[in-house]
């Protein structure tokens, strides 16, 4: 079973056991979510790194699932929704707005209160959740790096840590080319991770051999020859830039 599937079936169990046990807590969800994940030996969506907050971001793939899988949002009371997965919610209503917006104004429109008291973290969630939508199949690829782009426009402030995020996107997508074939050598995986760069437009937004790698290991079944070969011929690389320095 692929690792998408596994992590579909893990957020439904998430879900059962919320409805089973009447959850009305959002830590008593985090700590389904660890139990359910490590018994079925699922990891959160994550890039490189894992913070501690990790299982508190994962909330995000639950409600996905939950509302724009299942559609449980027209069947679990709202009161529940609101308890448990206030934060996503939040979430959502930016993405929403700033879909239709070609101002700040207008992605704050209904949510001036939220967008008083947005910080670099509500931003990096918010990208979450368009990148949870997209992994998912919820919304197309287009549609992830407009909404992108827009929190990249919109927000300013904010720059960096669209960029960052722009950088976890295209090692997901030059992930998807490993696992698919498409992409076998360093040079290979060199052009694919510029061409999606220059596509999203972002600048400065380009992620090493070696961060696309441990992000792809996320995500995909990969062939360990073949990402060794590439961490290699990196590093190889980048030792011969030393060299000619």
């Amino acid at each position: 079973m692929n690792i998408k599937r596994l992590r579909i079936m893990a957020a439904v169990n998430v879900w059962g056991e919320i409805l089973r046990s009447n959850i009305l807590n959002r830590e008593d969800v985090i700590n389904i979510i660890k139990d359910v994940y490590k018994n079925m030996n699922v990891e959160p969506i994550r890039g490189a790194s894992s913070p501690s907050d990790i299982y508190d971001k994962e909330m995000i793939t639950i409600y996905v699932i939950g509302k724009w899988g299942l559609g449980l949002d027209k069947e679990v009371p709202i009161e529940i929704i609101n308890s448990l997965f206030n934060k996503e919610m939040l979430f959502e209503k930016l993405y929403n707005n700033i879909m239709q917006a070609s101002t700040r104004d207008e992605a704050c429109r209904n949510i001036e209160e939220i967008c008083k008291s947005i910080d670099e973290a509500f931003i990096a969630r918010v990208l979450r959740f368009v990148f949870t939508l997209y992994y998912f199949s919820f919304i197309d690829y287009k549609t992830m790096i407009a909404s992108i782009k827009k929190l990249y426009i919109l927000f300013p402030e904010f720059q960096e840590t669209t960029r960052r995020f722009v950088k976890f996107v295209i090692a997901y997508e030059v992930g998807s080319r490993i696992s698919s074939g498409k992409i076998r050598t360093d040079m290979e995986l060199s052009m694919a991770k510029n061409v999606i760069a220059l596509d999203i437009g972002i600048p400065k937004a380009l992620p090493s051999t070696n961060y696309i790698v441990e992000v792809s290991r996320h995500f995909f079944t990969l062939q360990e020859n073949i990402l060794k070969s590439l961490k290699t011929s990196s590093a190889e690389k980048e030792i011969e830039v030393g060299k000619n320095d």
